[in-house]
């Protein structure tokens, strides 16, 4: 009986200390918080000459992807898209490329690069693009009102405040970092 009960214990410590260390040492990237709400109705198509040019800022340094939802209705492009990502001065940075027929109609969409080490609180730009679709190929993106990260988007000669509802993910500096920040929510929560 005292071995079931030391297994038994022993079993529920490591549950609850050690294996979320083990699971927490996995993860490459963090988000800065969830997407945005948005509204299904509001959106803007993509495809050809047409494209969207996002202003956003990073809240965390390391940046390491820009993700949000897209529309591909019924799968109908299959066509390269495009992601560059600009500083404020309309430099080149970093570019990603996903294919179309990958992107299922409202999925949640990373576009993945290299790290930016200096991106806590930097204003950068992107575009969203998909010059090899035509007008039956577009994929669409919703818009919403700004943000403390969202700031303000151009689509065709048109500049408005807001955009696309995005979250960007962030490379931890070290894996002690997410463990740490693992146990204390995980903390936080039993207090």
């Amino acid at each position: 009986m005292k071995k079931l009960i030391w297994f038994t214990t022993t079993f529920i410590l490591f549950v609850i200390f050690v294996f979320p260390a083990l699971m927490a040492s996995t993860i490459n990237m963090t988000p800065s918080g969830v997407q945005p709400g948005y509204k299904y109705d509001i959106r803007l198509s993509i495809y050809k000459e047409r494209d969207i040019k996002q202003e956003f800022v990073s809240r965390e340094k390391n940046l390491t992807a820009v993700a949000t939802s897209i529309r591909n209705p019924n799968l109908k492009n299959k066509k390269e898209i495009i992601l560059n990502l600009y500083d404020e001065n309309n430099t080149l940075l970093r570019t990603s490329l996903l294919s179309g027929k990958n992107i299922e109609d409202g999925d949640f969409v990373k576009f993945v690069f290299e790290p930016i080490n200096d991106s806590a609180d930097v204003k950068y730009n992107f575009t969203l693009s998909s010059p090899d679709s035509g007008l039956g190929e577009t994929i669409e993106v919703f818009i919403i009102e700004p943000t403390g990260e969202v700031l303000n988007y151009t689509y065709g000669e048109e500049t408005k405040e807001g955009g696309v509802p995005l979250v960007t993910f962030h490379k931890p500096s070290t894996k002690w970092e997410i463990v740490k920040r693992v146990y204390s929510n995980l903390f936080s929560r039993l207090l």
